[in-house]
């Protein structure tokens, strides 16, 4: 998703699935990649009712870190990583068909 993400009312943390302007996108069990979040202090409540739930992605990778994200994803445990060159990672995205994350190893493959 090249874009902002508010998780008040733009997921469903019960289903594990981001709303779009073109239907609904499922990130359980996936990488979430989007450009950083944006929206209320709720976010962070709906990332951790999704870890809950069991809808949440495995991880999240983004352009901005903002305080309502990192919080949830602390409070939730899932990995949040901040990638430098982010359109750089995009472009390679297009390409790849897979993008898979070592837990703990702060590295990210895509192929």
């Amino acid at each position: 998703m090249d874009q902002y993400l508010s998780f008040l009312g733009e997921v469903d943390p019960v289903r594990g699935v981001v709303k779009t302007e073109s239907g609904e996108v499922s990130i359980r069990g996936r990488v979430l990649v989007f450009k950083g979040g944006r929206g209320s202090t709720v976010g962070s409540y709906v990332i951790y009712a999704m870890r809950q739930q069991g809808s949440s992605p495995l991880c999240m990778v983004v352009k901005e870190a903002e305080p309502i994200l990192i919080a949830g994803c602390v409070i939730a445990e899932i990995p949040l990583l901040v990638v430098e060159d982010y359109e750089g990672f995009r472009d390679a995205l297009k390409t790849k068909r897979r993008v898979r994350y070592m837990r703990g190893s702060g590295v990210i493959y895509a192929w």
